[in-house]
């Protein structure tokens, strides 16, 4: 058994514990299952591209720790229910999965891609709770990070789809620490701020006239000056709602960019 803090990272002690990461193949994802391994737990690798999630699997088994993957799409109900059939008891529950399209003014944007969107970012969210919570509400204790975004204020023109979800993200995380008052059950959300990932890859890349010039300019500007996040950052917060200190908040949404958040990880607040 692990000491109850990692003295070098300040990460939590997980032994004994199975975690479930979604969209676990890279970016945030592939963070926080690592650091998931590093806690002792037993980590649940899932995304849809299955050299990537066993890549990370693997990076976790050479360092000592347990790993299974397990290729799922997250916006198709029956993965959903097949990836916990296959994954056994869940205690801790990251809910990171999510895809940034359509981009896309409302007046042009495809119906079927724009609810693809939602099906991913927000129903994949609610079902994965939907699947875990049964048991973590029988053993008395569990874990719901669920990864939202600052776009949950609806702030950048074409993000429809991607604001409307994270905003659902937000409340659900909100209705279900109401809840789960007073039974051992804890659900979390975090904004990760802008952080080097794929995803950021797509933003910088979007077509002018859908996205506009000024949301492209400040993007690739991000990457020009960087200011992105590397991914562990906001995994260290998600390990952070994990750990003992983080015991009495439920619903809370947390964001990485408040200088209060980034103190209790150790960072330095960023300025874009």
């Amino acid at each position: 058994m692990r000491s109850q803090e990692n003295s070098r990272d300040n990460l939590p002690d997980l032994s004994g514990r199975t975690a479930l990461v979604t969209g676990a193949g890279r970016g945030i994802g592939r963070a926080a299952a690592l650091m998931l391994g590093q806690c002792g737990a037993r980590v649940v690798v899932t995304a849809r591209t299955q050299s990537e999630i066993e890549a990370v699997a693997a990076e976790i088994r050479q360092a000592g720790g347990e790993a299974l993957a397990a290729v799922a799409d997250i916006g198709e109900p029956n993965a959903v229910y097949a990836l916990f059939d296959q994954a056994g008891v869940v205690d801790i529950l990251v809910n990171n999965a999510g895809i940034i399209g359509p981009i896309s003014p409302v007046a042009d944007a495809d119906p079927s891609e724009w609810m693809g969107g939602i099906r991913i970012n927000l129903d994949g969210v609610f079902l994965a709770c939907r699947l875990a919570l049964p048991g973590m509400l029988e053993r008395g204790w569990g874990r719901i990070v669920n990864v939202s975004s600052g776009a949950a204020r609806g702030h950048t023109a074409a993000w429809s789809a991607y604001s409307a979800a994270k905003a659902g993200v937000e409340a659900l995380t909100t209705v279900l620490g109401i809840e789960l008052a007073g039974t051992g059950v804890r659900a979390n959300a975090v904004r990760p701020g802008v952080v080097d990932t794929e995803m950021q890859v797509e933003i910088r890349g979007a077509p002018e006239q859908r996205f506009g010039s000024a949301n492209l300019d400040r993007f690739r500007g991000y990457k020009e000056r960087g200011v992105l996040r590397p991914p562990e950052e906001p995994a260290r917060l998600i390990l952070w709602l994990l750990s003992p200190e983080a015991d009495q908040l439920n619903g809370e949404v947390l964001a990485i960019d408040d200088p209060e958040v980034s103190a209790r990880i150790g960072l330095t607040p960023r300025s874009r």
